[in-house]
């Protein structure tokens, strides 16, 4: 993979002293050889939007970055949120559970350091900064993106979610929420149905949601009680 680059960016890139100058140039960089991604300073992070769907890199540098001995960063974590979903969040208290603020409008997430491979990109000499961007960026083509790609069509998604994103204690509750407020009410019951094939353990823990559901108890996020109760209060079956 090879992207040519604005001169004043490569030229940051190359000439940059300083690990944060550095971080920041090769961060730059590696979002303009990315589909669509931006470089988000106050963020910390690379972010896609489109329409209200926004998928974000959450980049983080490391603490022992040094001049001249070490400078590197780490891409954190994978992250889709999407602003319809929030604003149906809020319009409905009743259909789902409390979460932080901050992730109000989450859709899925994933720690990018559970996915095989490299996590880390190596900055130190500056004549090896562009190539190890590139090097870097096929990784993520063929990683981050096909993660972020699962979860992008709502036709799909009972289909192709990640297994390790439907989990009792992971994203397959925000998922189910995202599918209805869209409109894929029988893809939701599709993925709820995928979620109880894949987690017969939790069957009882289902059970006790619905029954909080019908008591008018509200379950923590991240539960195996917290999908059962959705799958009573959004009628799933």
């Amino acid at each position: 993979m090879h992207s040519t680059q604005p001169d004043d960016l490569t030229v940051r890139l190359l000439e940059a002293d300083r690990p944060a100058d550095v971080v920041r140039a090769g961060a730059a960089y590696l979002a303009g050889v990315l589909d669509g991604f931006e470089w988000v300073r106050s963020r910390h992070s690379l972010e896609r939007g489109k329409s209200a769907r926004r998928e974000v890199l959450q980049l983080e540098k490391n603490r022992w970055n040094r001049s001249g001995h070490s400078i590197r960063f780490t891409v954190a974590s994978l992250t889709v949120l999407d602003e319809d979903l929030g604003s149906w969040r809020r319009a409905n208290p009743n259909l789902t559970v409390r979460r932080p603020e901050s992730v109000e409008s989450i859709v899925c997430a994933s720690s990018f350091l559970d996915i095989p491979g490299q996590h880390s990109v190596v900055l130190t000499r500056p004549e090896e900064r562009r190539a190890a961007l590139e090097r870097f960026a096929a990784h993520l083509h063929a990683t981050a993106l096909p993660w972020f790609a699962a979860t992008a069509d709502p036709e799909q998604i009972a289909r192709v979610a990640p297994d390790t994103l439907i989990t009792a204690w992971g994203f397959a509750q925000d998922l189910i929420e995202f599918l209805v407020s869209s409109g894929h009410r029988l893809q939701a019951r599709a993925l709820w149905a995928r979620v109880q094939e894949h987690q017969p353990a939790h069957r009882h823990a289902f059970l006790a949601g619905r029954t909080m559901a019908a008591t008018g108890e509200q379950p923590q996020w991240h539960t195996p009680e917290a999908l059962g109760w959705s799958a009573c209060v959004l009628d799933l079956g």
